[in-house]
């Protein structure tokens, strides 16, 4: 069976290793901000719907995006609480009776009551729009830095309104805990603002200052009476909750109120909704230059919404003759480890954030990186070998962009083994049989990835958990109440990870633990009024033999 196991690992080495990384994909050469106006899906009828309408105005737009803001917060939904059929189109329809478009349209040009329109607005975004190369490219003509305020222009038409809906909300206050749960889905649509519509815009709606006060008159009206339509994009969900111990008496961690546990849920819902949206859309992905390589370096930060550990694709433009024109062919992935504040004005020469490589091969600066954003979560399936062996697997998340410490894994950890002991004892101390036992371990640990070259990460780590041995023929707390014996532990190890595929690797490591005192389903086993050891029942798993090393493979999502 372990021969079996091991040759299928080698051999799906073997395919994902020959499959490469040249990847040829449709990926936009520029990159500009979009921006957000946030519209809240209301439902009076629900339980604390009343607290999701007036804390919708404390939510705040993600950094890397321009904030469209409308006096309109939230409008009534045009279906039940927790509908699952299709809404798309009724919330369309709703927005555009509510004309959203215009008012974003309006809130771009900054449109007062009597109908006057400014380009101060957009001119000031083009400008923080602008990149490093941007600027350098702008000094070199007659116009100077100045041409960059038309970059502007083109913003308008990346407009996005979210409209957000959280369902199925619930206040958490059990014996333990106190704070908030929720669903939450984000539906996106997007400002119709083509070269027509822009060109009726400036020629039909524009009030100028020389207009005869009947012509001002008649482009408001004009204006009012228009309609800047949305179109549907796309959707994204996910399920988030705030809690907080009731026993948290810290003087440190200062105990939040509900309301503040309630305003982060409503934030983590749409920033977690958008990440998830990001994946997806191409407009919403980030594209820059890969400026050095020693060490990898592109000027994108937090003005990007750039956090350690985010994931993007490098690609190189290379010509093709079947196509007769350049295809970009993906050479490398890498993700960020250093992120620089960038949020002001391009200069030309803005603080830069660094990368490190996870897959690929030799890169040049002038490369493009474009966002492509991933779960954060790992899958490892392996065997262990040794006193301690069997199946195990691991359940993984990188919590890098939550901590800003690149590579750090938090881990759910399970094993299984069955193997036969001899000279057992039971719960009172009396010898048995022969024991056909079944083990089973589950952990909760913490590792730290440390890069020793592109393909191969270097990850120690600890843990704490449980094991468990039970017989199927152990009934009725005859030998160990709850039929079953186990033991805590602590392991400590290191992983050494080689990337086969940016999101695939063979993994190998060792692993050492060390077993505490024996119980079973109720207390300690105990010899007289001495606690037992675990190794008393299994001499092999005492605290000196339970070495173990393992082989598998992780999969990353």
């Amino acid at each position: 069976m372990k021969k079996k196991f091991y040759l299928g690992i080698m051999l799906l080495a073997a395919f994902t290793s020959l499959s490469g990384q040249k990847k040829v994909e449709t990926v936009a050469a520029t990159y500009d901000r979009s921006s957000l106006t946030l519209i809240l899906l209301d439902h009076p009828e629900v339980a604390n719907g009343s607290k999701l309408t007036g804390g919708i105005g404390n939510v705040l737009i993600p950094d890397k995006y321009f904030d469209n803001k409308t006096d309109l917060k939230s409008v009534n939904a045009p279906f039940a609480a927790g509908f699952i059929g299709v809404v798309t189109n009724s919330v369309k329809d709703l927005l555009n009776q509510e004309k959203v478009g215009n008012k974003i349209i309006s809130y771009w040009y900054a449109r007062q009551p009597d109908g006057t329109m400014s380009a101060d607005r957009f001119l000031e975004r083009g400008m923080y729009n602008a990149t490093d190369a941007d600027v350098l490219k702008a000094k070199g003509t007659k116009r100077g830095v100045e041409a960059l305020k038309d970059y502007g222009d083109k913003l308008i038409g990346k407009s996005y309104v979210v409209a957000i809906d959280y369902y199925n909300l619930k206040e958490i206050n059990d014996a333990a805990l106190r704070g908030w749960s929720a669903d939450v889905k984000i539906y996106l649509y997007k400002v119709i603002f083509n070269e027509e519509i822009q060109a009726k815009l400036y020629n039909d709606l524009w009030i100028y200052q020389e207009d005869a006060p009947a012509i001002k008159a008649t482009k408001k009206s004009a204006f009012d009476q228009m309609n800047f339509d949305l179109e549907y994009v796309s959707q994204a969900y996910t399920s988030v909750s705030e809690t907080e111990s009731k026993t948290n008496n810290s003087k440190i961690i200062v105990p939040k109120t509900n309301d503040e546990l309630f305003a982060i849920l409503m934030q983590k819902g749409l920033d977690d909704c958008m990440y998830n949206m990001e994946k997806n859309i191409e407009d919403l992905r980030v594209k820059t230059a890969l400026y050095e390589t020693r060490p990898l370096k592109a000027k994108i930060g937090k003005k990007e919404g750039l956090a350690v550990d985010h994931r993007y694709f490098v690609y190189e433009y290379v010509y093709n003759e079947k196509l007769n024109s350049s295809v970009a062919v993906r050479r490398s992935v890498i993700r960020a480890k250093k992120v620089a504040d960038n949020r002001n004005v391009a200069t030309g020469s803005s603080e830069m954030s660094t990368f490190y490589q996870i897959a690929g091969g030799h890169l040049e600066p002038g490369f493009t990186l474009q966002q492509r954003n991933d779960a954060g979560v790992g899958v490892y399936l392996g065997s262990e070998m040794g006193t301690i062996g069997g199946l195990s697997a691991r359940l993984e998340a990188n919590v890098g962009r939550f901590t800003s410490v690149p590579s750090l894994y938090v881990f759910l950890g399970g094993g299984l083994q069955a193997l036969t002991y001899t000279g057992m004892h039971d719960k009172n101390n009396a010898l048995m049989g022969s024991q056909d036992l079944t083990f089973l371990r589950y952990e909760l640990g913490i590792g730290k990835g440390i890069h020793m070259i592109k393909i191969l990460e270097l990850a120690p780590y600890g843990a704490v958990g449980y094991e468990q041995a039970k017989n199927k023929d152990w009934k009725n707390d005859a030998q160990f109440n709850g039929d079953l014996i186990k033991a805590m532990y602590v392991k400590y190890g290191a992983n050494l990870s080689l990337n086969l595929k940016y999101n695939i690797q063979l993994v190998g490591g060792v692993g050492s633990y060390m077993f505490f005192n024996a119980e079973d389903a109720k207390t300690d086993l105990l010899i007289a009024t001495e606690k037992v050891k675990y190794e008393y029942y299994f001499k092999d798993r005492g605290s000196l033999a339970g070495f173990s090393n393992y082989i598998g493979i992780r999969f990353q999502f």
